[in-house]
């Protein structure tokens, strides 16, 4: 067997592995269901949203939150305009008269920066964060409070993100890709080792800036070297799968392309950055068992999918040279005949079409963690599509990372 197939198989049974795994771990630890109990105590929650260039989607992003199910005395607003060159500054205004909303105006100096102004000026007990192209649901605060009171060893709890009106393709896609995440975060929880507190409405403890300080740059990936941070410092990130949240994702390839190349490049930096934290038993799970996974399977992709070219090209010349020297004219096939003793029973197929069929039940799981509607065709599309635009967005990564450029924010 050759050497680039032996790595292949490596890389599969890898990924089988860490799958099994987090099946076995789910189903130790099933997810519990939403019940209608409400938290003991309330206590004094901010809600900063940092926006720029979001006129479109703030007002309703500001009425979602004012819609929480949550005693109007605890619950601000703080909403930081990051020196917007449109006209979201002007929605911002509609909301200047309620009592629960407060909002500042700042140059541009990206999101961090925004955020942080919006940290400095709050005095609640719990402080969050909420992109202005999301929105939440009315009882998701009261999810996320449920599971501070649960542990006060938690410092940070995420939600559950699911995308906004899925229409095209691309978004169809995204949405069982977020379904598949929501079960990749659930299964994180159970092993203490969240990677990600995304912009779209994670909750801290006000303690946690004390602990560990501000929001820094980091690649763009701010949400991502927080996680880090805290991890760095013992401090527990939970996951409030019932507490839900709907965000905008791309429509575009294009967009969608730069978003997921700054995530995966974002990876790679603050990966370089906390190096010391990988394979160090300090760190439990997340030094041991995420971090690595997710860069060997990142290394792993790019790999497959160079493989697969070189394979297919080296194929496909061979065969047409063969068809020259034989002085064969190029031609397609005047019918084509399905035979079964001609399909393909290797190990490498057998390995591939379980590691496939893992994936989809994960997928399938992370539908009923949150409810999330999709059908098959929207399945077919993910894996299809993913499978030809996830190797550019991480080859782009790679390169840019290799090059130390950060990735461009849109």
């Amino acid at each position: 067997m050759e050497s680039g197939s032996l790595v292949i198989y490596g890389i599969l049974f890898f990924a089988l592995y860490f799958e099994v795994f987090l099946m076995i771990s789910f189903f130790e630890r099933k997810p519990g269901s939403k019940t209608s109990a409400r938290p003991k105590y309330y206590p004094t929650v901010d809600i900063i949203v940092p926006c720029w260039n979001e006129e479109l989607t703030l007002e309703g992003t500001v009425d979602s939150l004012l819609a929480l199910d949550y005693p109007k005395d605890k619950l601000g607003i703080i909403i930081v305009n990051d020196g917007s060159q449109d006209n979201s500054l002007a929605v911002a205004q509609r909301f200047a008269q309620n009592p629960q909303v407060r909002i500042f105006s700042k140059e541009n100096g990206g999101k961090y920066t925004a955020v942080n102004l919006g940290i400095e000026n709050s005095q609640a007990d719990l402080i969050g964060c909420l992109d202005a192209d999301s929105f939440v649901v009315p009882d998701a605060l009261l999810e996320t409070v449920k599971k501070f009171e649960e542990n006060d060893s938690t410092m940070a709890v995420v939600p559950a993100m699911k995308v906004h009106g899925p229409r095209n393709i691309l978004e169809l896609s995204q949405a069982v890709e977020y379904t598949f995440g929501i079960f990749y975060k659930k299964m994180f929880d159970n092993l203490s080792a969240i990677s990600v507190i995304p912009g779209p409405f994670s909750i801290y403890r006000r303690s946690v800036f004390d602990k560990v300080g501000m929001f820094r740059h980091a690649y763009n990936t701010e949400d991502m070297e927080m996680a880090f941070r805290m991890h760095k410092h013992g401090l527990r990130i939970e996951n409030a799968h019932n507490a839900v949240v709907y965000t905008k994702v791309p429509r575009t390839v294009r967009t969608l392309l730069k978003q997921r190349t700054r995530w995966s490049q974002g990876f790679l930096d603050n990966s370089k950055d906390y190096a010391h934290m990988y394979f160090d038993p300090r760190y439990g799970n997340f030094g041991m068992l995420v971090l690595p996974f997710s860069l060997i399977m990142f290394i792993g992709a790019l790999y497959t999918w160079g493989y697969i070219i070189y394979t297919t090209l080296s194929s496909t010349t061979a065969r047409v040279f063969d068809m020259w020297t034989a002085h064969i004219p190029p031609h397609l096939p005047s019918s084509i005949h399905l035979d079964w003793f001609f399909i393909n029973t290797s190990m490498m197929t057998f390995v591939s079409l379980t590691t496939l069929l893992f994936t989809m039940s994960a997928i399938w799981l992370g539908r009923r963690i949150a409810g999330a509607d999709f059908g098959i065709g929207s399945l077919i599309t993910y894996i299809t599509v993913y499978g030809f635009l996830a190797p550019l967005w991480l080859a782009r990564a790679a390169w840019g990372s290799l090059r130390a450029r950060t990735a461009a924010w849109r």
